[in-house]
Formats: C-alpha cells, structure tokens, sequence
C-alpha cells in the first residue's frame, strides 16, 4: 500500500523536473540563436518542445476536469507576460546589436520568427486564460452540485 503523501511528492518533483526542462529547452533556442548564430530550422526539435508543452498540460487538465484559473490569477498571467516581453526586448536588443557590428550578415528570419511566436504566445495565452476561467466556474458550479 503507497502512501498518499508519497505519490503526492513524486507527482511534485516530476512536475518541478518538466519546468526545468521546459525551462532548459528555451534557454537552448536562445543559446543556439544568439551565440551560435544558428537558425531556426537547426532548434525545430526544442521549438516543439516549448509550443506542445504547454497544449499537453492544457489537454490534460481539462481530461482530468482540473482547471488552474483562481480569481487572484491575474496578477500570475500579467507577470508571465511581461517576463515574455521583457525576453523578447533582450533578444531583439542583441539581435540588433550583432546586426549593428555586423551588417551585411543579418538574417530578418530570427526576428520575424521571435515576433511571429510573441503574437502567437499573447494570444493563445489570453484565449487558454479566458477559457480556464469559463472552465473553473463550470467545474466549480458542477463540483458544489454534487454535494
């Protein structure tokens, strides 16, 4: 018989290992971007890693019936946003920067890719925020209804 606060603690540090992975692989597109002047097509592997993390968990918390919406989460989505903001702002200014020392070797792609995945990460942030809000109610009201 497994105790229940054991399975609870290794469902803990499985979960920390996937954010630091998850966190690892971006660090890997930077590094392979910025210092080593790869392109975007040498990181396809770490891009789908970063962009079907987050749709897996998504899916399954919504298979499981667990929505992580809080009505204080405001503040925790605003601040994920303006640290991807902030990112961006950093890899652009060295983007530009190496763009400066040398010009006649810039590629455009890197920053229309980093701009195109901004956009794309606002809103289906934005859209994945409002529908575990609509979800967290509807799980809420059916959970109460039980009882």
């Amino acid at each position: 018989m497994k105790d229940e606060r054991i399975e609870q603690a290794k469902n803990k540090i499985r979960s920390e290992i996937a954010i630091i992975i998850l966190y690892g692989v971006a660090i890997s597109i930077l590094v392979k971007t910025l210092v080593f002047k790869m392109g975007i097509q040498q990181c396809i592997t770490e891009y789908f890693i970063v962009i079907f993390f987050p749709l897996y968990q998504f899916i399954r918390m919504h298979m499981m019936k667990v929505s992580i919406y809080r009505e204080r989460g405001n503040k925790q989505m605003l601040k994920g946003l303006i640290i991807t903001i902030v990112v961006f702002i950093i890899v652009s200014a060295v983007s530009l920067f190496n763009s400066m020392k040398n010009p006649t070797t810039y590629h455009w792609q890197s920053t229309v890719f980093l701009i195109a995945y901004l956009v794309l990460f606002i809103t289906i942030s934005f859209f994945v925020h409002k529908f575990n809000q609509y979800r967290g109610h509807k799980y809420e009201k059916e959970f109460d209804d039980d009882k």
